[in-house]
């Protein structure tokens, strides 16, 4: 009897042995898989990395407070009311499935990579890091410099790739000529401004009006370029070139200028300013006082420009075609993303997770600042 009261705890032993042994063992090489790729330790650890970053904007974002990686109470803090530690590896792991998704896709859709343009973007990257020394950090958290370049730069040309592969001239959902130019004329707007304010500082540091001869050569300047402008005497590069003689700034003299062909609403111009170009008509100029500053503000045709639609880059003032196509389809390719991610199919290697943790990623992260720093 007493044999077999030890036999039975020797057996347990014996078991659990098998089963640290097994453990000692496990393929932490790898994270996550599907059919199309296999993701390295290294992608999830840098993915951990670029994630921690990303919650220290988030966390300052929702409340309103600075914080640090290196701060003691780090782990501490919330980020949409999670711990942070586990946005951190929740967000990293849903970056790690759009890798997979990506790859997927790009297979699944036969996408045409070009392999050049990959490998220059990836050397590219790989000296960038190297010359700010981001690869020692890399090292210290076991990162090679090819597998974040991978992670970062070589997915985004897959996801543009696959964004043309889709919706460019010969894609599977390709966007016609006509419908890019409708939406062009309807939403891009053709302006130039120069600007130049009526207020200046004091020796004492007071916002105070400049003289009233300034203002006068100011005002008989913009007049002048708008009537050239209106009368198709000069066009916008032209009245560059004027703006330096009459100011004196030189050959190589930088005018307060801005020449552009945009979204308006996606840009910082001051709303006022907005209103008042589009209000104007084709090629057409005015001179307007907003906010303490005078404007030469000036419309030009926005169907002479769509004539210019394309991507080849050597017709002049060329409007880049795929460019229109991204702010038509960007947010239908996200959703797209998003839909095709929530059916992948793969495989989590949870013992690759659990070594290399986000709690890890940050205390060698720490250590790598405070060694620098003490250097």
């Amino acid at each position: 009897m007493k044999i077999k009261m030890i036999a039975k705890p020797l057996a347990a032993i014996s078991a659990a042995a098998v089963l640290i042994s097994a453990s000692g063992c496990a393929d932490t090489s790898w994270s996550f898989k599907n059919s199309a790729k296999e993701l390295s330790n290294g992608v999830w650890i840098y993915k951990t990395y670029t994630v921690m970053n990303e919650a220290v904007s988030k966390y300052q974002e929702e409340s309103g407070k600075t914080i640090q990686i290196t701060d003691d109470d780090f782990a501490d803090k919330k980020v949409e009311k999670k711990k942070i530690y586990d946005w951190i590896a929740d967000k990293a792991k849903d970056e790690c499935v759009e890798i997979l998704t990506i790859e997927k896709l790009v297979k699944d859709n036969k996408v045409k990579i070009d392999k050049e343009s990959v490998e220059s973007n990836q050397k590219m990257y790989e000296n960038y890091m190297t010359q700010y020394g981001m690869d020692k950090l890399y090292e210290k958290l076991g990162v090679a410099t090819k597998t974040a370049a991978y992670a970062d730069t070589t997915i985004a040309t897959y996801k543009d790739d696959l964004f043309k592969a889709l919706y460019d001239k010969n894609g599977s959902k390709a966007v016609s000529d006509e419908d890019v130019k409708k939406y062009f004329t309807e939403n891009y707007t053709d302006y130039y401004y120069i600007n130049y304010s009526f207020k200046t500082t004091d020796s004492e540091g007071n916002s105070v009006d400049i003289d009233d001869a300034t203002k006068d050569k100011v005002t008989a300047a913009f007049a002048k370029y708008a009537k050239e402008l209106n009368e198709g005497k000069k066009v916008t590069k032209e009245i560059d070139e004027e703006y330096k003689t009459d100011f004196e700034l030189g050959e190589d003299g930088n005018v307060p200028s801005i020449s552009n062909v945009a979204n308006m609403a996606d840009s910082n111009i001051n709303e006022d300013v907005q209103k008042e170009i589009k209000s104007l008509g084709d090629k057409k100029a005015t001179v307007k006082l907003i906010d303490d500053t005078y404007y030469l503000l000036y419309k030009g045709s926005i169907s002479e420009k769509a004539e210019k639609i394309t991507d080849d880059t050597s017709v002049e003032d060329a409007i880049s075609r795929i460019d229109i196509v991204h702010k038509m389809k960007d947010d239908e390719f996200d959703k797209y993303i998003e839909a095709e991610k929530k059916k992948l199919k793969y495989d989590t290697n949870n013992d690759c997770l659990s070594k290399y943790t986000v709690e890890r990623t940050v205390n060698l992260y720490k250590e790598f600042v405070n060694s620098n720093s003490e250097n």
